[in-house]
Formats: C-alpha cells, structure tokens, sequence
C-alpha cells in the first residue's frame, strides 16, 4: 500500500468504527479543508466588494460615472464629428477629468478660459473700432457719393470715389475688418462648443445627466420650466443693446433696437428643446460679453490700455437703416402714418 493512498484509508477507516455518521463527518472535513476555506472567503470577498460598488453607484451615481470616465473615451468610442468638434470635445473631456469639476463649472471654466485667451485680439479690435467711430461722418458722406454715382449710372466716378474710401483707411488705419475681428473670432469657437456640448449630451457615459445644479441638474435634456432659453436670450439683447449704446459713436436706429429685441425673443421658441448644457454655454458667454464692454468702457481702463474714449458723433440727419424704410403702420392697419420731422443744426425743418 503506497503512502498516497493512506490519507485516503485514514479518512475512511472512521466509516468502519463508528458507522454512517463518522464517515459523513470524514467527508465534510475533507471539503472544507484549509485551501478550500480561503478559496471561498477570496470569493465571498469578491462578492462583497461587488455589492458594495453596485451599491455605491446607486447612491451616488455622478460620482460612480466621474470615477469610470477617464481622459481618452471619447477617442475609444470614435465619435462621428468634425474635427474642430472632436477638438471642442477633448478639450471638455480633459478638463473635466483632470479637474474633477461638475459638467455646469467644467463649461464655464471652459468659457473664462477661452474668452480670456482672445482677450488680447478683443482688445486691438477695439482699439480700431473707436478709430472707425471717430472718421464715421466723413466716412459716411464718401460713401454718399459712391451710392449717389452709381444711381446715376456714373461709372467712372463711382470707381474714383471707391479708390478714395480705400485710401482713406489706409490713411486713417480704419480697415472695417480689424474693427469686427474681435466679434468674428468668437464665432468659430462658439460653433464648435455647440455642437461638441450637443454631442456630450447624447453620450449616456459622460455624466451630464447628474452634472448641473439648482433646478437643472441634468444637463442632456430640455429645461422643462424655460427659464434658461429665456436667461439665455435675455442675455443676448443685453449684449447687443449695451454693444450699440456704448460701442458706437454713431447711435443706433429705434427700428434696428426694436427688430434686434424682437430677433432675440423670438429665439426661444426655436432652441427651447435644446440640451440645458448649451444654455450653460450661452449664459457664461453673455455674462463674459457683458463684462468685457463694461471694461472697454471704463475710463480708467482705456487709460491705462491707450483706447481713446469713444465721442458721440450727431449728424445733421440720423442715417437710414433699411428697417427705418419699411413703414410698420400702414403694413398692419393700411394708413400710412405721417413723416417724422426732419433736424438741422437742432432746427425743426
């Protein structure tokens, strides 16, 4: 009988001398041996963890996604987007992810950091929109004549008087597309932010469901009370009419105030369903819009920036929009209404 065997005998021998019982009993203590015990407690172990981490998730599950969300997902689920979107989308990922911020202060910060990064180009924008403003009346009446010569079909003076606006910016160092530059940069960046945010929203990995704050906690769907499509708009007229009133040396027609204010209210009704994400956007770029023309408007500021402090031009006769030509009277109740007084030099004509 070999040594291998003999444990086996061994436990079988208790089956001889004190029956079933102790043969059963022989059995258990053979499948609960040492080895066997740890094996099972590692698995209960296991287990354990695994309820408790489902269990977390269930709690907290911002907290269960923030953690799983790691700094290249975006790329590891191939997104099917433009390149500039995919860009405006990794950028979110990284800062979200490195910062370890909620989705709603991920989007500002994002905002604060962008805008200040175009903080210089906004500033030499300006710096040639109050030189245009100041050369608007002269401006204005070359461009007068041009119209006027070509209404009348006189070609070769009509060509002269172009060649002379263009000098004249040459002169001045008014070229109207340095002046918008700082309005025209912001809207590659705010394009891209729009649809990578409305992208964000779809994916159910990212956390934007649990990543607001106050009544909108979840950033992938419509605001159902419509307070942040109208805060958005609201903020988009403020911009536009504290642009208008304090960036211009030339006023801004009533009628072009009023179709602006109607534009903007009108907005609404069209992004009302979009995700509460993107209204984060607007909000933080209006609120950013606003600072930045108070600044620009600050005499302390413009001092220390060299700006020259915007004078408010008066004309003669306030310049003609096309919204001022179209009589909204006689279109809604067929009367036509009655001229509007005419000013020279502060006299009624």
């Amino acid at each position: 009988m070999t040594t291998a065997t003999r444990p086996i005998l061994w436990r079988q021998r208790p089956i001889a001398k004190g029956g079933i019982v102790a043969g059963l009993q022989g059995m258990r203590n053979f499948h609960s041996s040492p080895i066997r015990r740890i094996e099972s407690a590692a698995v209960a172990g296991e287990s354990a963890s695994s309820t408790l981490a489902s269990a977390a998730a269930q709690v907290d599950p911002a907290v269960a996604t923030h953690a799983a969300m790691q700094i290249g997902d975006l790329a590891k689920y191939g997104l099917d987007t433009y390149l500039p979107t995919r860009l405006a989308e990794y950028a979110l990922e990284f800062m979200y992810v490195t910062t370890g911020l909620p989705w709603w202060a991920t989007i500002v910060l994002m905002v604060v950091a962008v805008r200040a990064s175009m903080f210089p180009l906004a500033l030499w924008s300006q710096r040639h929109q109050v030189a245009v403003n100041q050369v608007a009346p002269d401006l204005k009446l070359l461009t007068e004549r041009q119209k006027t010569a070509a209404m009348a079909g006189d070609t070769v003076t009509s060509m002269r008087i172009m060649q002379e606006v263009q000098s004249f910016h040459k002169k001045h160092d008014t070229h109207p597309g340095y002046a918008a530059m700082g309005n025209l940069s912001n809207l590659p960046y705010m394009v891209f932010m729009f649809f990578g945010l409305k992208d964000l929203a779809k994916l159910p990995f990212t956390g934007m469901d649990t990543g607001g704050l106050l009544w909108f906690t979840d950033l992938a769907s419509a605001d159902p009370t419509y307070i942040l499509p109208v805060l958005s708009s609201l903020g988009m007229i403020a911009t536009m009419e504290l642009q208008s009133r304090l960036n211009a040396a030339v006023p801004v027609s009533k009628e072009m105030r009023w179709g602006m204010r109607v534009a903007g209210l009108s907005m609404v009704f069209f992004v009302s369903n979009l995700p509460t994400c993107v209204f984060v956007f607007w909000m933080a770029n209006n609120v950013f819009s606003l600072g930045q023309i108070l600044l620009f408007n600050s005499k302390t500021f413009c001092r220390l920036a060299g700006i020259p402090t915007i004078k408010p031009i008066k004309f003669a006769r306030a310049p003609e929009s096309m919204l001022s030509k179209i009589d909204l009277k006689a279109l809604i109740t067929g009367k036509k209404s009655k001229p509007a007084p005419k000013y020279v030099k502060g006299r009624r004509v």
